[in-house]
């Protein structure tokens, strides 16, 4: 009975060393993610806009911090807030037009090509054109334009879409907010996007997106259903997995064809991309995008008959005229080295010949009054030193706009003493300091020496970005940050 009862408890010890083992090392591997996620941490720049967790748009108007928990979600460190954002991180600067990517997102390229991406992916503008699958039925477009096909919905640098079981759509972006309730395709310079039937179709390649990591779309085409109810048969495509480490494409001639991704009914949707573009085309501006320094123009010059000597534009800026002449088969021009917070007028030109006297004609066919954006810059004190008796001060920089200068002010009121009646009186004090700024920093720190100053602990201070330079251009900042020396 002894070795029977020996044997048992032999038995038990076993277990219960197992089942501890397995418990430290669950608890060694929730302490190692936790301690590696604390250590992660991404800055959010001034005039960037992001998404909470419950789908509402943060404006960010000061420097911000992006991390990460354990479990893969992330959050902002916002205003002394925690905000939730979730597992997918979307943020948009809407000063430079760059994006940056947070969480797991899988692109599709226009060779029907899957690459997964994880942790932070930069992209620096919003020209080249992108498409990802974020999860089942979320997506994300990223073009400089995005129509619909019947111009109903026009949108810039990106959009969301996230559909509903139905196939229904939300589409939203920072200026974008809308629900479709009808089968609506998305066009840009690329590819063509199918929201509610999930296909995306790059000129003749054809993408089944239900087969990329799934979809629980239950929508089905009215011209299916009515097969359905004619033949009483169920097929239909919800539902059905794939994987997200292959392709998921219909080449023409193997089924599906080309022309079942577009044109859903005979009431005015068109083909393709090309013949979209082909409807709306005459000599005309399509968008423009106004940055720091920068100003991009979408155009199109319809000449068929080769009628137009030069086409121009003409920049105008307090009488001062520069002339930038435009290629009559391209689409797109860049308007640089401008001024940023400057108003532009620019005049767009085409010239014709008489072909009786052989004299130019110039015909302005468009005017655009536009300003360019203004930099956004923070400052708050860094250090105090009673030693030194001196104020460190930081400056967080305008990312994308480069700079020689920072000048930066603090006033104040100090105490002055009249050395032949004694008497103490308040005096108002200012001093200026400007620090040189190398444009691989995000931010610039200066000294401002108060020695000889006798300034109340309780008093209030202002420091103050009076302005910046840049090439010899100074530029009015005036954003201050007030404090006391102490409490």
């Amino acid at each position: 009975m002894r070795r029977k009862y020996d044997l048992r408890n032999k038995k038990n010890f076993i277990i219960i060393l197992i089942i501890a083992i397995a418990v430290i090392g669950v608890f060694s591997l929730f302490i190692y993610k936790y301690v590696h996620a604390s250590k992660i941490e991404y800055n959010i720049e001034t005039g960037c806009v992001i998404q909470d967790d419950i789908k509402n748009y943060i404006e960010i108007d000061e420097d911000a911090k992006l991390k990460i928990r354990w479990n893969g979600s992330y959050y902002l460190i916002y205003q002394d807030k925690k905000i939730n954002l979730g597992k997918r991180v979307i943020v948009f600067n809407t000063i430079t037009n760059s994006m940056k990517l947070y969480g797991k997102f899988y692109e599709i390229d226009k060779l029907g090509k899957i690459t997964e991406s994880n942790d932070e992916t930069v992209l620096n503008n919003t020209t080249n054109t992108k498409f990802y699958k974020l999860d089942d039925r979320k997506y994300l477009l990223i073009d400089r334009h995005i129509v619909s096909d019947d111009r109903t919905i026009e949108a810039s640098n990106y959009m969301l879409v996230e559909l509903d079981k139905m196939g229904n759509a939300k589409l939203s972006n920072n200026k974008l907010n809308l629900k479709t309730i009808s089968p609506t395709i998305l066009v840009t310079s690329d590819y063509s996007f199918d929201i509610a039937n999930e296909k995306l179709k790059y000129g003749t390649l054809n993408i089944d997106l239900k087969k990329i990591i799934g979809s629980t779309n239950q929508y089905v085409p009215e011209e299916e259903k009515k097969e359905e109810k004619k033949n009483a048969v169920g097929n239909n495509e919800a539902g059905t997995g794939g994987n997200a480490g292959g392709t998921a494409v219909d080449w023409p001639g193997t089924g599906g064809g080309a022309g079942n991704v577009i044109n859903n009914n005979d009431t005015g949707n068109v083909e393709d991309i090309g013949e979209i573009k082909d409807k709306t085309r005459m000599t005309s501006i399509i968008r423009t995008q106004e940055g720091l320094s920068r100003i991009d123009v979408d155009y199109v010059v319809y000449d068929p008959y080769d009628e137009y000597k030069s086409v121009y534009a003409e920049v105008i800026m307090n009488n001062n005229i520069d002339v930038v002449y435009l290629s009559k088969t391209d689409t797109h021009i860049i308007f640089d080295k401008l001024l940023p917070n400057t108003k532009y007028k620019i005049n767009f030109v085409y010239t014709t010949v008489n072909e009786e006297s052989g004299e130019v004609i110039p015909t302005t066919f468009e005017t655009l009054n536009l300003t360019t954006k203004m930099p956004k810059y923070s400052i708050s004190v860094y250090k105090i030193s009673n030693v030194s008796n001196s104020l460190t001060y930081r400056v967080y920089l305008q990312e994308g706009y480069a700079i020689d200068t920072v000048n930066v002010s603090l006033s104040f009121k100090h105490r002055v003493r009249d050395e032949e009646t004694n008497e103490v009186s308040i005096s108002n004090g200012k001093l200026y300091s400007s620090v040189g700024v190398s444009n691989i920093y995000k931010y610039v720190d200066g000294v401002i020496n108060l020695d000889g100053y006798d300034i109340d602990k309780s008093s209030v201070l202002i420091l103050n970005v009076d302005s910046v330079s840049s090439n010899g251009n100074k530029l009015d900042i005036n954003e201050s940050y007030t404090f006391r020396l102490g409490r």
